[in-house]
């Protein structure tokens, strides 16, 4: 597996007129081809796909546009391909081009139809067809970071038009829009929008336009950060792009590295080690080899970070320790240089650590990396469930904003119901439910046991400290210990050096949060031990049928979306306890 099937692609969609005037089509290529180049250019390290239903018209040309700079096509069916509708034999030749291409790929997959929408709806009403197709736009609206719109910019209020569908990527809401598209928490939930280049597009049957090819970014909530002028792309560029960007340039700086390589490959067999479904679903899909690998390649880079963060918070800690040592040494040993020289190089060392720390971001890499992989874990044993559900659409709602290209990447490749064979009830079992029990078990009395520990030590400290001083006063008072003597000054440096070495040991808990995450760690144990005597029932039931199924679904949903949960409360714990050297009450 190649890096590139590791990184996360910036998903571009398209929609627009289908009745292009044919004398303007180089110029709207030109202005395509423009969007492209200056996204790989802000993004060096991220690919590029498309989405396109290949209608005629818009769809095609920015679909050429695209296999012309070598970006990946997909192409999401709004109707099925024995009832495509064709105009001309030349525009079914077109329409084959384009859909070979991509389904030689296996890039080509059909949306499922509308409730009351039938195959045989779909030949005779053209209502009917007005909806399905509605539905592919609202598909490639939501799983695209930016839509591009050639578009004549005229509001038109009928279903399944290209206004409707810039309208739902700016806002949120389309007319007729299916419940699975509305937002999922709620009336007073916060639709996920996205930014609209908007190409000016002249149609056959209308008034020919002064400015064709002209391009005006359109941002959610009327957001006028570039006071629409024209041909002006920055406002494409976000911090959720650079975050990705960040990402992909990661995969390629670590991923490559022959013992990270090792962690991710065996990272990828442990999660479905010993199923036929392994091999089975690697000869089957691309996409499931894209999940799967940018999964194992996100688990493995948090956990690299993490290491690096432990490795420079122990380091902060010696030299925080060192330091008051230095500074004990000096205030009461001995006023010579080498002790002030001494807590100089710590106090740089400790400086330049925090830097390091900052600028490679060890910390927020760390968390987010983490937070992308379990949300992937969750989206991966929904699908092996027979769950659609889309993780993106319960997965860190509350903590929009910096973390919102997580849930955009991960929608950006689960783009598709990669597992035809659903009944995989047994192997959700065995690989998720059966081994997180277990797992959040022994993480909670890991981490009960550290803060254990490391509060004994603290109590010692500082008990230490008070038994020093006791000591001093008794020597002070009977003239044992004089206020000259070395050992005098000794115990001065010890009085002042154990107490606050105990206060570095409580800083370095709290900012570890060791109980609050038994805590966490103790609670989803009990949960998934509760789904594991649900599912158990549900596999050894006598009879399977739809019913069992649906049960079964049921749970793992409830299962995942408080695997979720649990995960961003994880991440917002973390979030604001930065690296950082120990500082005074």
């Amino acid at each position: 597996m190649t890096t590139q099937q590791h990184k996360i692609p910036i998903t571009l969609g398209v929609t627009g007129h289908q009745d292009l005037r044919e004398a303007e089509q180089k110029r709207l290529c030109q202005s395509v081809r423009q969007i492209f180049q200056f996204l790989r250019q802000h993004n060096p390290h991220t690919p590029l796909q498309l989405f396109s239903a290949l209608a005629e018209g818009a769809d095609r040309l920015v679909a050429k546009v695209a296999l012309e700079q070598q970006i990946e096509l997909f192409v999401p069916l709004a109707i099925p391909l024995d009832l495509q509708d064709f105009q001309t034999p030349e525009s079914k030749a077109e329409f084959m081009a384009l859909f070979n291409q991509a389904k030689a790929k296996k890039q080509v997959f059909e949306r499922s139809l509308l409730e009351g929408i039938t195959k045989e709806s779909l030949q005779t009403d053209i209502e009917a067809r007005r909806q399905q197709e509605a539905l592919a736009g609202a598909y490639i609206a939501r799983h695209s970071h930016i839509l591009i719109a050639l578009w004549d910019g005229m509001p038109v209020n009928k279903t399944g038009e290209t206004a409707q569908v810039v309208d739902f990527k700016l806002k949120g809401d389309m007319k007729d829009l299916p419940k699975r598209y509305k937002p999922q928490h709620g009336p007073l939930d916060v639709p996920d929008t996205g930014p609209v280049c908007h190409v000016l597009t002249s149609r056959e049957s209308g008034q020919p336009l002064a400015c064709v090819g002209e391009m005006e970014v359109l941002l959610p909530n009327n957001d006028k950060t570039n006071n629409n002028q024209l041909n002006d792309l920055k406002p494409l560029l976000s911090g959720d792009l650079e975050a990705l960007n960040h990402f992909n340039q990661d995969v390629a700086r670590y991923a490559t590295r022959l013992k990270l390589q090792r962690r991710i490959q065996k990272g990828q067999k442990y999660l479905l080690s010993d199923t036929e479904l392994w091999q089975y679903l690697l000869t089957l899909s691309p996409a499931f080899k894209t999940m799967l690998g940018v999964y194992s390649t996100a688990n493995t880079l948090a956990r690299h970070f993490q290491s690096r963060l432990r490795l420079f918070t122990g380091l902060i800690l010696g030299i925080a320790a060192g330091m008051v040592g230095f500074y004990g040494w000096y205030t009461s040993i001995a006023t010579d240089l080498p002790a002030l020289i001494g807590y100089l190089i710590l106090f740089l060392s400790g400086w330049g650590i925090l830097w390091i720390n900052q600028w490679r971001r060890y910390h927020s890499k760390n968390l987010d990396y983490r937070a992308l992989a379990e949300g992937l874990r969750v989206q991966i044993f929904w699908h092996l469930g027979g769950l659609t559900d889309s993780v993106a659409d319960h997965y860190l709602r509350k903590q929009r904003g910096e973390l919102t290209w997580i849930r955009q990447a991960i929608r950006a490749i689960n783009i598709y119901d990669w597992v035809e064979n659903k009944e995989n009830l047994g192997v959700v079992h065995w690989h998720w439910i059966r081994n997180q029990a277990p797992w959040f078990s022994e993480r909670a009395k890991k981490n009960q046991d550290k803060a254990k520990k490391l509060s004994g030590w603290i109590e010692k400290l500082f008990l230490s400290g008070l038994i020093l001083i006791i000591a001093l006063l008794v020597g002070h008072v009977t003239t044992v210990i004089p206020p000259t003597s070395l050992s005098h000054k000794l115990l001065i440096l010890l009085i002042a050096f154990f107490p606050a070495t105990g206060a570095l040991l409580h800083h370095y808990v709290e900012k570890m949060a060791f109980e609050e995450q038994a805590k966490q760690y103790e609670r989803m144990a009990t949960l998934f031990a509760k789904a594991d005597e649900e599912v158990k029932k549900l596999i050894n039931a006598p009879i399977q049928n739809e019913e069992t199924q649906q049960r079964a679904e049921e749970v793992l949903f409830e299962l995942g979306k408080e695997a979720l949960e649990e995960n961003g409360d994880w991440v917002l714990l973390h979030r604001k306890r930065q690296l950082e050297l120990p500082k005074g009450g």
